[in-house]
């Protein structure tokens, strides 16, 4: 019952006010008819994260550290490391 008015909600006519109702719509059939990428698989565990961030945000000195560590720890992710990558591994460009 839950999961069915989170997938419901998509296809509300206020929120279909606010969007593209033909993409909505497809949106909403797809998720009720295949859901391809499984999205509603964990939507429990996404939840209860939603949640626990909403209420980490509310202290902002431990988000700001968070913060900071999560940049801190992205080094490796970084886009500038992954183009030099490409570049060194498949484009090899001067």
């Amino acid at each position: 019952p839950g999961i069915k008015l989170l997938v419901d909600f998509i296809t509300n006519p206020a929120f279909m006010a606010t969007g593209n109702a033909e993409r909505l719509q497809r949106l909403h059939d797809d998720i009720k008819g295949k859901d391809w990428f499984m999205a509603l698989l964990d939507i429990e565990e996404y939840i209860q994260t939603k949640e626990r961030v909403l209420a980490d945000y509310e202290d902002q000195d431990a988000w700001m550290r968070k913060a900071l560590i999560n940049i801190a720890n992205a080094g490796a992710f970084s886009s500038d490391r992954t183009i030099s990558q490409y570049n060194d591994e498949i484009w090899h460009l001067d």
